[in-house]
């Protein structure tokens, strides 16, 4: 699977990009690294359980400089990463650049919430964007309560296929639906 990361700053990265990519470097091996005027992108496959937030938070008082970190989740191939990219940089645009240190999808779909529009709905469902079983299984838990026998029965299956469904969008997109934030999330792209 595929991943990446990217280290923002409000002034030019060129100065802190050493010590950047050598801190990374100790939790992680990276396959490439890009650099622009004011962002770095460290392209990475390996699972890591770092918090990426204390890190962006000691290396923004290391470094006294002011810092935010957008972390993916994951991709199956390289072109969806690549498209993944080209529209995580227009909607970090979008966003503050104080408002937020630590970004990820669900921080991204929170702060547009006010603007969701086709294309933002498309990098979240991925696959499952036209997939009307799925979605049909999401809103019917959610309108459920969260209360996956209840769910079952609306749908006419069986409470571990339900399992089954939310599971694989959850392993495919990083939301689960049965928790309140993330469901709160996916709800307003559904309904």
């Amino acid at each position: 699977m595929y991943r990446y990361l990217i280290i923002e700053s409000k002034n030019e990265i060129k100065s802190d990009e050493q010590i950047i990519v050598s801190i990374f470097s100790e939790f992680i091996n990276f396959d490439r690294i890009e650099t622009e005027e004011k962002a770095i992108y460290l392209y990475y496959q390996q699972e890591t359980d770092v918090s990426f937030l204390d890190v962006i938070l000691n290396m923004m008082s290391d470094t006294l400089s002011d810092l935010r970190i957008y972390v993916s989740y994951q991709f199956e191939n390289q072109t969806d990463l690549q498209h993944h990219i080209d529209f995580i940089k227009k909607k970090l645009q979008l966003i503050s650049f104080n408002k937020y240190v630590y970004l990820d999808d669900k921080v991204v779909l929170k702060a547009l919430l006010d603007q969701i529009d086709h294309e933002i709905k498309k990098f979240i469902f991925r696959k499952y964007l036209n997939d009307q079983m799925m979605q049909e299984s999401i809103k019917t838990y959610l309108e459920s309560n969260q209360n996956m026998s209840l769910a079952a029965k609306k749908l006419y299956v069986h409470r571990n296929t339900l399992i089954q469904r939310l599971d694989k969008f959850f392993q495919t997109t990083g939301f689960d639906v049965r928790l309140f934030t993330d469901a709160y999330l996916i709800y307003h792209l559904i309904k």
